[in-house]
């Protein structure tokens, strides 16, 4: 989902990882795309943040969290059938819109871009598949997707809110 944010590769500022929901927080169904950040004082964070996180057309909101880390919502209601896609496996059934943004984060000199490329256009690549892994090309035609679905405890973060208002009245 993060390709859908716009931002570029290349830049020293990248999430620790992104997440689909926040334990306690946001659930799979709220849509929201949880990106997880090293806060910093520099001025290329603070630049980076300003332009491309706060100033995101889906920002939602921001939370700081527990080891100078921040954590930013952005809201995929707009995308919900991509949204969907994602969380039932169906990568095939992304809007091109979505993979278009796919393949230019990543770029086609990548080099997982084949890997990348194999989810979204399974049909090139059922041959390679069948033979790498020793299955009819025919079954996998059946089962169409040939990436796995994801694994929804990993696409949770788990981490607590930090009360700056509490915090700085107990100080």
């Amino acid at each position: 989902m993060y390709p859908l944010l716009e931002i570029k590769r290349g830049s020293s500022v990248t999430p620790i990882e992104t997440y689909l929901s926040w334990e306690n927080q946001y659930s799979l169904s709220d849509r929201k795309l949880i990106c997880h950040y090293h806060l910093r004082d520099d001025a290329e964070f603070t630049q980076f943040e300003k332009e491309k996180l706060l100033g995101n057309k889906l920002f939602y909101d921001f939370k700081q969290v527990e080891d100078n880390k921040g954590v930013y919502i952005f809201d995929f209601s707009p995308y919900s059938k991509d949204w969907e896609c994602i969380l039932s496996g169906k990568y095939s059934k992304l809007s091109s819109d979505y993979k278009r943004r796919i393949e230019n984060f990543y770029g086609k000199t990548n080099s997982n871009y084949a890997y990348i490329e194999s989810y979204m256009y399974p049909e090139k690549y059922y041959k390679m598949y069948s033979e790498m892994i020793g299955v009819k090309e025919s079954l996998l035609k059946e089962v169409v997707e040939l990436c796995d679905l994801i694994d929804f405890d990993r696409e949770t973060l788990k981490t607590s809110i930090i009360n700056l208002e509490l915090k700085s009245k107990l100080s």
